[in-house]
């Protein structure tokens, strides 16, 4: 069954309850205010060096409060819809993403005021919520009778998590303990890698094969050039990641040191993520066959273009030693790259959800309102521009080394916050008129 023309591969007969991605989406806009608060209470000290406490909870905020709680989201979503096949046990999302969200708390409390228990029920409760995501939707791949690039990038998306599971896992308890490996500068190096570029890059290059198309009327690069990518990502990663094994068993890897060896070999996964996919899209995106301009577009345009940025970025602390510029790539990578294509993507799909498993069955029996009104333009407009000045803020802030701008950017980060809030509440709060006064919000 597809209610979009031309999309016939797609199972929407088999999606999961709207309850289910919906509350990972509604809990980003909390997660971006708990960014704008750390940055108002620590300023220039979040953005100063990457070993400091507050930079680390900032990091954790963005990585696993933004890109997993909406990734997590997403793949319940996708999954039943374009791999064919519905995910086993899919009422434990309900506690995974309740755990998600106290360990995510803990994580980031124990890292600001520091308390051995506090960082042991992070380690047990982010473990518990990421298996038991990672164990049903990796089994659901593994059954799915579709062989498309978009399904085989899911797999090795998941494929990246459960290694950047087990590395991270590895690294919280050596912080709990202070027992610490001499390995670990390297260990948090590869967990880095393996999470921007295997986990989230992975998963956000192949779904935009699926949603492009849907959403924008984009023809998507061909299925060679799509396995070609997945092929020259999947061998870049996975030799990073033995260069990282061989080096701790003690294996010699030639004359370059562990660190720089790992980082050249995962060059080829981010010059695909943040720089041939990002350039194919925005091809796409400029021969669309859909001529409206909308608040989501400029997000894909602006994401698109950070995710170029990001890739000279790494070229930049590749040649120099210098911690501005691996903050400031860090912080394009994350707030322009992948937090915006996240709040770019939540503006369509939410809307196309919440239409879909509540006024689809109604077309042709009442008025239903258009799929683009459910999500009202100007406050998708506002949060483009909160969210861009966050970034341009955030960047001036590490380049300038400014406290003044670094809690600026937490104003804008909080407006940001406002903004999504208002939009996935006036969405996800739309019913059709004969059910308005006893349907709940989220169905």
């Amino acid at each position: 069954m597809s209610l979009l023309p031309g999309h016939d591969g797609l199972r929407l007969d088999q999606a999961p309850p709207l309850s289910i991605p919906a509350r990972f989406f509604a809990t980003i806009p909390v997660t971006f205010l708990a960014i704008g608060l750390l940055l108002l209470w620590h300023g220039g000290a979040a953005l100063t060096t990457r070993w400091a406490a507050p930079t680390v909870a900032l990091t954790h905020l963005l990585t696993l409060g933004l890109a997993a709680m909406a990734m997590i989201g997403a793949l319940y979503q996708m999954i039943p819809v374009v791999a064919g096949v519905p995910v086993p046990q899919i009422g434990l999302a309900k506690p995974v993403h309740a755990l998600l969200v106290v360990g995510l708390t803990a994580l980031v409390s124990g890292l600001l005021a520091p308390t051995q228990w506090i960082f042991h029920v992070a380690q047990w409760t982010l473990g518990g919520a990421l298996a038991g995501f990672l164990l049903p939707v990796a089994l659901a791949t593994m059954r799915a009778p579709t062989k498309s690039p978009t399904v085989t990038g899911m797999r090795m998306a998941l494929a990246a998590a459960i290694t950047l599971l087990i590395l991270g896992l590895l690294l919280a308890w050596q912080y709990a303990s202070g027992v610490y490996s001499p390995h670990r500068p390297l260990l948090l190096t590869t967990h880095a890698l393996v999470g921007t570029l295997g986990w989230v890059g992975t998963l956000v290059v192949a779904v935009s094969w699926q949603v492009l198309p849907m959403f924008y009327l984009c023809a998507p690069p061909s299925s060679r050039a799509q396995n070609s990518f997945l092929i020259i990502i999947a061998a870049s990663l996975g030799l990073a990641v033995l260069a990282t094994l061989a080096s701790v068993v003690g294996l010699p890897l030639g004359p370059l040191p562990p660190q720089q060896l790992v980082a050249w070999l995962a060059l080829p996964a981010g010059a695909v993520v943040w720089g041939a996919a990002p350039l194919f899209t925005l091809r796409a995106l400029r021969k669309r066959k859909r001529p409206r301009k909308d608040a989501s577009l400029r997000f894909w345009f602006g994401s698109q273009v950070a995710a170029i940025a990001t890739a000279a970025g790494v070229l930049l602390t590749l040649a120099i030693d210098d911690e501005r510029a691996l903050l400031a790539t860090a912080w394009v990578a994350a707030v322009g790259w992948a937090a915006g294509t996240i709040h770019g993507m939540l503006t369509r799909i939410v809307p196309f959800l919440v239409w879909f498993h509540r006024f689809s069955a109604l077309v042709g029996l009442q008025s239903v309102p258009p799929m683009n009104r459910l999500w009202p333009d100007r406050w998708a407009r506002a949060g483009s521009w909160a969210h861009a000045t966050l970034l341009l803020l955030g960047l001036a802030a590490i380049g300038l080394q400014s406290d003044t701008l670094a809690r600026l950017s937490g104003l804008a980060a909080a407006a940001t916050a406002l903004c999504l809030a208002v939009g996935l509440y006036k969405v996800l709060s739309a019913q059709p008129v004969a059910a308005a006064t006893t349907a709940t919000a989220i169905s």
